[in-house]
């Protein structure tokens, strides 16, 4: 009931039953509130793992086909997955891609998804 007083109050939405507010997702059903910080990480390192993926390997995008995939999970693997737990997520992203983690990846690529200006 507090969630969706707050609901209303703040956002103007009133919805029909729990399955349609609080209960909408897992997460906040059984408590696990800190994932959402580690999605927004996770979302951040793509960004800038993607962007240096397209640098060094352009003509992958071009025309995705099964082949493609196999390239791109080398890449991965040479690149991230064989690192394993050897570093921590900040200094994996310096090594890999030379600079530490920052938003600017991930803006660009919302800019270059939705064609924003």
């Amino acid at each position: 009931d507090a969630w969706n007083a707050m609901y209303k109050e703040h956002l103007g939405i009133e919805p029909d039953s729990d399955i349609h507010g609080v209960l909408q997702d897992v997460h906040w059903a059984h408590g696990s509130f800190g994932y959402f910080p580690t999605y927004t990480l996770g979302s951040l390192y793509a960004a800038r793992f993607d962007r240096l993926l397209r640098a060094q390997m352009p003509e992958i995008f071009k025309e995705l086909n099964p082949s493609s995939f196999v390239a791109i999970n080398q890449w991965l693997k040479t690149n991230i997955f064989n690192k394993g737990r050897l570093f921590d997520s900040d200094e994996l992203c310096e090594l890999i891609t030379g600079k530490s983690l920052d938003a600017q990846d991930f803006l660009n690529y919302g800019h270059e998804k939705y064609n924003c200006s």
